[in-house]
């Protein structure tokens, strides 16, 4: 009997051993599954993570080259609107230095000067911003296209509409404005401070 159980206990020590080996193995290998598997939705989680960072540096990249892009379209449709204008304003002083020539200084001096010149000034008007057409408006003033002085009548500009238009850079000096004629023309937002205004003629303005 004592060399049976003896080896009863064996026998039972060794399924014991080797149920807890097993059930150690399970358990080690059922844990490292599990390292396995937050390990993996870790390494999901960053690269999805990368993925989304990478997604939104490469949208505010391409903001900024969008926004960069537009500003130097704009600043390149800004400098081809100039240069237009700048051509304007050009060709019309040309233009009417050549009437105010053949027509020995004077636009009013016969009625199809005074047509051509005033439908040359109008259009050109619609199409210059303020800062020019005060220049156009100096050239006819310096020209004594403007005033009315010995009985003589101004260029006729009526409907004309001026907007944003500073006086002071038609001026002698940006002070003293005198004998201008602006007759029927429509002002809007015009400057006259600082300027000593003597014997001018606005009437009609609007």
């Amino acid at each position: 009997m004592g060399l049976a159980t003896q080896r009863v206990f064996q026998f039972i020590s060794s399924l014991i051993i080797s149920l807890v080996l097993g059930i150690f193995t399970v358990v080690i290998t059922f844990h490292q599954q599990k390292m396995a598997r937050e390990q993996r939705l870790e390494d999901l989680n960053e690269s999805r993570h990368q993925r989304l960072e990478d997604f939104r540096e490469s949208r505010e990249r391409r903001q900024v080259e969008e926004q960069t892009a537009n500003r130097s379209n704009e600043f390149q449709r800004q400098l081809a609107t100039d240069r237009y204008r700048d051509e304007l304003l050009v060709d019309y002083i040309k233009d009417m230095a050549t009437l105010l020539e053949k027509s020995n200084g004077s636009l009013i001096a016969d009625k199809v000067t005074a047509t051509v010149a005033r439908a040359k000034t109008l259009t050109v008007f619609r199409q210059l911003d303020a800062q020019r057409n005060i220049q156009i408006v100096r050239f006819l003033y310096e020209a004594e296209q403007l005033t009315e002085i010995h009985k003589n009548s101004s260029l006729d500009l009526s409907t004309a509409k001026l907007r944003d238009i500073d006086f002071r850079d038609a001026a002698i000096n940006e002070k003293q404005l005198g004998q201008l004629s602006l007759i029927g023309i429509f002002l809007s937002n015009a400057t006259f401070m600082g300027i000593e205004m003597e014997h001018n003629n606005f009437a009609n303005t609007q």
